[in-house]
């Protein structure tokens, strides 16, 4: 991540330039585990004795730091120091490793100190960034330092999905580097779908044979990965997703299964009506004889078992037949599985809707992993010993990596029931996905909103409220959807019968979205605070990339930022202030910068992208993409349902698949004037060509050709804007904001950002 400066009184010249890390800067050293000593420090040239370093991680230090061949005197050695199991191959990652590391720098010798592989690998990591740093900021030498730094949270996971779209093994392989440089130290593989059944069996041949879908990961490339993974720190957790997403299942083992049983491929994305039947004796039995199998494969004692998304139709209709209730079948299902579990000396990891039925009760030291947002966190559950976040951390969502990074692994608290008073209602449409809500506007209290949609989420929350003198309010909130703004009617607009018209944005889109005024209005359904639940700790938390829309050309597009800001939340859990989030796009640049350099992501992951969409024209395509981004939150997803093109089937072969989540050009011009008005006006001379070179949709370049008008005059000028102006700015923005062809200019919402500064001058003036 990106230096920020501090003072330097105790360095001597020689280190002058080089800019030690703050609390802030991401994976570097935060200040308090950082020490300036007295001496120089070690040159940047490079270091000795790198090829002599043990096999397990000589290899990682000669890609990561400059290696001097030779005996050079003026260059440092790097000396390890671990325990013997360490470095012999012997360790394997567990939860609750030591992961701390410790680094003494001189001119003489750099000493790395940890327990564990994982923690020299770590040192390793964070001695690269700092020797980058160093060479960025032109200096000869880092400053004489020790370092001694741990992680915050224990699991700091990746749930990779190969079971929808899968990915080449060395694919997964080269992004457990990628894993290692995040530090992050599990990866979650969801091997088992609707769609597919990704891992061999021995014990169950039927799996690879009618319910791979024509791709499976053989058991001895299963070892590999483990032992991949465990040579940088890292564990494999597998997961058996039951007792739902069990259509490919059924092809190969119909009996057990609930009736109906599919007897055709599954092709489409969704929940389905099928779940396995807990009364039948045949699934212990497979259960047990599979994990069982994966038991000599996967050394991990935990064992994720699935249990989201489970159509209620299969198993109430079971009751129903047989005289019993779902919430026994449930009882029976978690005793029977708690058994098998037990037995194989495994733990349960499950996703929160095994936990949600009245009266739950989990095996003793299960994990709940919450992915349906910040309630799920709060559940108290028994069997229950610790929690994981997902919700917020679904970098499949494209959504920016500032919203990820402050959503904190803990549960915010549950904010107070908004007074009775002044409240309007709420409708507007995300795509396939009904949205309502409740918002008060009350002076003494601050806004409260109570939110609900049909994609199964329902929160309360405390907007923050928004100087806007075109609209009769205007809030904005990180919401479990994502980044969350919500405009009122416009300012001396008639209001009728009571109903009004606004706009909904979330994240880069923006859709219409209805008011209803209700008036004094008391809160209803406002959830209430368990304080018991406070106790179960939150471990920390994972990533998830499901793979929907995502194969291996997409992996390093959404393997970016976002996740190295879910990393840095995870690793040191910063506190979440403003002159961190602002520092937080220059964080990022810089460790994108560093990841490439190193080896750990691909530096043109776009190219070949669009160099298989545009052959002929690729340089003018990439010009383009830097304008646009794909649409966030699930709006693709949404998009191509209403074209009936969500399928496994269908190619990613559209601009929308080539687009990084974020446009870096947004982040490189900031709020540089003279930058965005030599931007904008090479934008204006470029769309000619594209119009006529490029296959993109006219209305896309009609908007992009319109923003860009406004840019000019919004950053031509830095005085009052006239109130017509504005009102006609503010309404271009919005519509230019919509979805189209599953991509949004990525300008609009820097321009709103001008906009409101200018509408805020007009309003001082």
């Amino acid at each position: 991540m990106a230096a920020m400066s501090v003072s330097l009184a105790a360095a001597s010249p020689l280190h002058a330039r080089f800019i030690p890390p703050r609390a802030d800067a991401g994976l570097l050293p935060a200040p308090q585990a950082l020490r300036l000593m007295p001496g120089a420090g070690p040159a940047v040239l490079g270091l000795r004795d790198l090829y002599a370093l043990p096999a397990e991680l000589g290899p990682l230090a000669q890609r990561l730091l400059p290696a001097l061949a030779g005996t050079d005197s003026a260059a440092a050695v790097l000396r390890l120091h671990l325990p013997a199991c360490a470095t012999l191959g012997h360790s394997t990652p567990q939860l609750g490793d030591d992961e701390s590391f410790q680094l003494r720098l001189s001119a003489d010798e750099v000493q790395l100190t940890a327990a564990t592989r994982a923690g020299a690998s770590h040192g390793l990591h964070a001695l690269s960034q700092l020797w980058m740093q160093a060479r960025i900021d032109g200096a000869s030498a880092l400053p004489a330092l020790q370092i001694e730094d741990a992680p915050r949270h224990p699991w700091r996971g990746l749930l990779v999905d190969v079971a929808r779209r899968p990915l080449p093994m060395d694919a997964l392989l080269r992004l457990l580097d990628t894993m290692a440089a995040a530090r992050l130290n599990v990866l979650h593989w969801h091997l088992c779908d609707d769609q597919a059944w990704r891992l061999a069996s021995e014990r169950f041949p039927r799996l690879q044979q009618l319910a791979s879908g024509g791709f499976h990961y053989s058991l001895d490339q299963a070892r590999t990965l483990v032992q991949q993974a465990a040579a940088r720190g890292i564990r494999v957790l597998p997961e058996l997703d039951l007792p739902g997403h069990c259509w490919a299942l059924g092809l190969a083992y119909p009996e057990l299964l609930c009736e109906p049983r599919p007897t055709a491929p599954q092709r489409d994305f969704g929940v389905f009506p099928c779940a396995v039947d807990p009364e039948q004796e045949a699934l212990y039995d497979f259960i047990d004889g599979l994990l069982g199998e994966w038991a000599e494969v996967f050394p991990d004692r935990y064992v994720h078992l699935g249990g989201d998304e489970m159509a209620p139709q299969p198993w109430a209709q079971r009751a129903a037949a047989t005289g019993t209730t779902v919430a026994a079948l449930q009882a029976q299902y978690l005793s029977r599985v708690g058994e098998i579990l037990q037995r194989h000396g495994r733990q349960l990891v499950a996703w929160d809707e095994l936990s949600e039925a009245p009266d739950a009760v989990l095996p003793a030291g299960s994990v709940l992993q919450a992915w349906r947002g910040e309630a799920a966190l709060r559940w108290r559950t028994q069997g229950l010993a610790g929690r994981l976040r997902s919700a917020g951390y679904y970098l499949d969502q494209l959504h920016g990596a500032a919203w990820h990074w402050r959503r904190l692994p803990a549960p915010s608290p549950v904010p107070t029931v908004p007074d009775t008073g002044m409240a309007w209602a709420l409708e507007a449409q995300l795509g396939t996905w009904s949205v309502e809500g409740r918002l008060w506007l009350d002076a003494s209290q601050g806004p409260r909103l109570w939110l609900r949609s049909s994609g199964t989420l329902a929160e309360a929350l405390v907007p923050q409220a928004i100087e806007d003198a075109l609209c009769r309010w205007r809030v904005q909130v990180d919401s479990d959807l994502g980044e969350l703004e919500l405009w009122g009617p416009e300012a001396g607009a008639p209001s009728g019968d009571g109903e009004s018209s606004g706009w909904l944005r979330l994240g880069n889109r923006r859709v219409s979205c209805r008011w209803h005024s209700l008036g004094v209005h008391a809160a209803e359904g406002w959830p209430s605070a368990d304080p018991s639940a406070a106790a179960l700790a939150v471990w920390g938390g994972e990533a998830a990339l499901w793979s929907e829309l995502i194969e291996a050309p997409q992996l390093a597009l959404r393997c970016g930022p976002g996740l190295m800001a879910i990393a840095e939340r995870l690793w040191r859990d910063p506190a979440a202030s403003a002159e961190a989030l602002a520092a937080l796009p220059a964080r990022l640049a810089a460790s994108q910068r560093w990841l490439q350099a190193t080896g750990c992501v691909d530096p043109d992951p776009v190219g070949p992208l669009l160099q298989r969409l545009a052959p002929a024209d690729t340089p003018a395509l990439r010009a383009l993409a830097l304008w646009l981004e794909p649409g966030a939150g699930y709006a693709r997803h949404h998009a191509k349902k209403q074209t009936q093109t969500y399928l496994l089937d269908q190619a990613l072969d559209q601009l929308a698949d080539a687009l990084p989540t974020e446009s870096p050009l947004m982040a490189q011009l900031g709020d540089d004037a003279p930058a965005w008005l030599s931007a904008l006006q090479q934008l204006l001379q470029q769309l000619p060509g594209w119009r006529h070179s490029l296959a993109v949709p006219a209305l896309l370049l009609d908007r992009l050709e319109l923003l860009a008008q406004l840019g000019l005059a919004l950053w031509g000028e830095s005085g009052p804007l006239p109130a017509a102006q504005a009102r006609a700015t503010q309404r271009c923005l919005h519509q230019c904001a919509e979805l189209v062809d599953e991509m949004v200019p990525a300008l609009v919402n820097a321009l709103q950002q001008r906009l409101d500064l200018r509408c805020r001058l007009e309003a001082c003036a």
